[in-house]
């Protein structure tokens, strides 16, 4: 593990966050990531379809 993940891990204990919480606030962010790339692609085509 780096540095950055140790330093925000330590951070996230200081905070009262349980090893549980940090797997969801990592889970939830993945999932955002992912939907924002569908969104992008969705609205890129669509942009794409309004030009033709």
């Amino acid at each position: 593990m780096n540095e950055q993940w140790k330093k925000l891990v330590e951070n996230f204990k200081e905070m009262g966050y349980t090893p549980r919480d940090n797997q969801m606030i990592v889970h939830f962010y993945d999932m955002m990531k992912e939907q924002h790339k569908i969104m992008k692609k969705y609205y890129e085509d669509d942009e794409n379809e309004r030009d033709d």
